[in-house]
């Protein structure tokens, strides 16, 4: 059982790791949005 996850983790690694800069580059952006938001208003 967990070879066989390793070894799709393995498979799938470089697309895991783009998904995760996208969702960090996504919850950055809402983050930032908020901070101008209050700041602004």
């Amino acid at each position: 059982m967990f070879k066989r996850l390793k070894a799709l983790y393995q498979q799938y690694k470089p697309y895991i790791r783009v998904d995760l800069i996208m969702y960090g580059v996504l919850i950055l952006l809402i983050v930032l949005y908020f901070i101008i938001s209050v700041v602004v208003a």
